[in-house]
């Protein structure tokens, strides 16, 4: 069973105009609309007619195609398509918004918007600002997403950053199309890995702090975990480190303060680093503070007979009906799983945050123990399969390293990455260290998101950096460039309106293909938010950088002899900002108003 989709509640947006339309003469219910990637073939196109041909082929009495078309013999999708097209040029609403109709290849119906539609929705950009493309399709859904749970006594690395901006930029999509969206995190912050780092710590660190060290928090604790990694094949270590967390459970004094001053510490340098990334949680949750709760749910789960116990007396779960293999959840010591941490978490999730869905942003490597985890929730009624959603994404490589590894201690932090990308971005914006940081920061993000969010990543610092081709710095300085066109104009959105109202002129090629583009953001934003997908957004903005950019080259925006034209290209170069500015926004990049 799959989680709930999110459903897009269709408004009066030009996509929904011509699908409502379609769906009154064809009689279809279901309808749908692509984007031409070449703009000769209109703002949108439907297959609609080969789909309904196919129909009309084999009689169905329950088909719900209009009657008109039933009784009608087309010889081919192409002469169905252009019976359709008669029907639709008779309707009021759809003239509304489309300006032209036409048949095209094998029976495609291609609408192209009208003039005055694309005018007026620039004036719409001009007027609304940042509100320009907020959407209300997931109104009053509420969703509860993790994001960045780390292990403690650790630090922050390149796949934990990815994940953290994926998390951030799918929590502005979906706030941006409605949804009301909190988001969590879970500390691990107890086990035998973070006895390795207390092991190591009163062995080799006694009096030893971040400050005298002159070290980031969390990276002086990584740098004792990784020590007692390194020595836990050294004679007794293991023994001690498995004393050290039976002695942390029956709350030893010392231990527990050697252990709460590591935690804090890594949770400080988290703390920092979060910052770094514009990155937040409403709530995190600590491992510490319920583990011991998940064994009253599996002792549950087995009277219930949702459980089963083995010979040895650990409970495993049973999940034959799910087409998954059973884990065990509790040991036949006693002692806890993570399946028996999560099934209590969960419970608290839902209890403290009620939610219509709750997301998992993790990696791959998590994707069966989280089906497990799914099943076994619905199996104990704690909410269905379909109230659960996980979130993988693909690893992170960077150019140069081979596979990393945090017991290896060959990990490149997060921390490190951020410092070479400002670093490298202080060559080309003058050495201004907030200006540094927000495109090197932004061009991290914006490597991390214009792929698919499933597609692993072979990091390459210097292609990232580009002014040139697909990067985040090229979007940025392309608002740049609009935002210094605009200071240098003192452009007034209000003589704007007034103009526009008065005059018209012939929109020429390029302005007509920026006027196309900003149509979709909207559905760009909302596509993103259905399908968790923020490459969606990087790559609407792209393609709306490289549009304005060849209008810019092409055409004089400023000081043209018609100050009508003025104000009508000064306009696009606003819409163009104002866009970048906000997608940009949504993935958690600023735009800088110069570079």
């Amino acid at each position: 069973m799959a989680a709930k989709k999110l459903q897009r509640n269709e408004i009066n947006n030009p996509k929904g105009v011509i699908k409502r339309a379609l769906m009154k003469v064809a009689g279809e219910k279901v309808v749908e609309l692509e984007v031409p990637t070449d703009p000769a073939h209109g703002d949108y196109a439907s297959n609609i007619a080969m789909a309904m041909f196919s129909s009309l082929q084999i009689p169905n009495p329950k088909s719900q195609i209009n009657s008109k078309f039933k009784k009608m013999n087309f010889g081919t999708p192409a002469d169905l398509a252009r019976a359709i097209k008669e029907e639709l040029i008779e309707l009021t609403e759809l003239n509304r918004v489309v300006g032209k109709v036409e048949v095209t290849g094998l029976g495609f119906i291609d609408f192209w918007l009208s003039e005055k539609y694309l005018r007026d929705n620039l004036g719409a950009i001009v007027e609304k600002k940042s509100s320009y493309g907020r959407s209300e399709i997931l109104k009053n859904k509420k969703i509860l997403l993790e994001h960045t749970s780390p292990n403690t006594v650790k630090t922050l690395h390149v796949g934990h950053a990815r994940n953290n901006v994926l998390g951030m930029a799918i929590h502005n999509i979906l706030e941006f199309a409605g949804a009301r969206v909190t988001m969590d995190a879970i500390n691990n912050d107890r086990g035998i890995h973070v006895m390795k780092a207390v092991w190591a710590y009163q062995k080799f660190g006694r009096g030893k702090t971040p400050e005298s060290e002159k070290t980031k928090p969390d990276h002086f604790v990584d740098k004792f975990y990784t020590l007692g990694v390194r020595h836990e094949e050294d004679e007794g270590v293991r023994d001690e480190t498995r004393e050290l967390l039976r002695k942390w459970e029956a709350g030893d004094k010392e231990v527990r303060i050697v252990w709460k001053k590591l935690r804090d510490w890594t949770l400080e340098g988290f703390a920092q680093t979060y910052r770094r990334l514009g990155s937040r949680h409403d709530h995190e949750w600590y491992e510490s503070n319920f583990y011991e709760e998940g064994r009253e749910i599996a002792r549950e789960g087995l009277a219930r007979g949702v459980f089963k116990k083995l010979e040895d007396g650990a409970i495993l779960s049973d999940l034959a009906r799910y087409g998954l293999t059973d884990s065990v959840i509790l040991r036949a010591d006693g002692t806890t799983m993570y399946h028996t941490q999560d099934l209590r978490l969960t419970q608290l999730k839902r209890e403290h945050f009620p939610s219509d869905l709750y997301i998992w942003d993790i990696g791959p490597e998590q994707t069966l123990y989280l089906k497990q985890l799914f099943a076994m929730l619905e199996a104990l009624g704690i909410g269905e399969r379909g109230d659960y959603l996980h979130l993988p994404y693909g690893f992170v490589y960077l150019k140069g390293h081979g596979k990393m590894s945090s017991r290896a201690g060959n990990v490149v932090s997060a921390d490190e990455l951020m410092d070479e990308m400002i670093k490298k971005a202080s060559a080309f914006t003058g050495g201004s260290p907030k200006l540094d940081g927000a495109v090197g920061i932004g061009a991290l993000k914006y490597a991390l998101l214009k792929l698919a969010r499933t597609t692993s990543l072979h990091f390459d610092i210097d292609e990232s950096l580009s002014l040139e081709g697909n990067s985040g710095p090229y979007l940025q300085y392309t608002a740049a460039r609009a935002n210094s066109v605009l200071l240098k104009a003192k452009f007034s959105s209000t003589n704007f309106q007034s103009a526009s109202r008065r005059t018209k002129f012939k929109i020429n090629n390029e302005e007509a293909l920026l006027l196309r583009h900003f149509v979709h953001f909207q559905e760009a934003v909302e596509d993103a938010a259905v399908s968790y997908a923020p490459n969606l957004v990087a790559n609407y903005l792209y393609e709306l950088a490289r549009r304005f950019n060849t209008f810019y080259a092409k055409h004089r925006i400023i000081n043209h002899q018609s100050s009508i034209i003025n104000h009508q290209r000064l306009a696009l170069t606003v819409a163009t900002g104002q866009i970048l500015k906000t997608g940009l926004g949504l993935l958690g990049i600023q735009a800088p108003e110069r570079m």
